[in-house]
């Protein structure tokens, strides 16, 4: 399973994001990604992808699309070292 599909299945399964309101193009607001889901997110990504990413860093995608390339880069960026 991809990073991105993993991702979209934490915010669906877990965060109860509808899937289709999950297109790359929409923002996090209109899926429903409020401050407190954010902050729910923050804690499960180390859990689930060994991500660390605080609520402050996600806020900063505008969209899933970029939250899910931020997530990728990250990954990218943790197994280079």
């Amino acid at each position: 399973m991809t990073p991105h599909q993993q991702l979209v299945r934490i915010l669906v399964d877990d965060l109860g994001i509808g899937e289709d309101d999950l297109r790359s193009d929409t923002s996090l607001n209109d899926a429903g990604l409020d401050s407190l889901a954010l902050a729910e997110l923050a804690e499960l990504l180390p859990e689930r992808l060994g991500v660390h990413l605080g609520d402050d860093v996600l806020t900063k995608a505008a969209t899933i699309g970029a939250l899910s390339t931020l997530v990728e880069q990250t990954l990218a960026a943790q197994d280079q070292r």
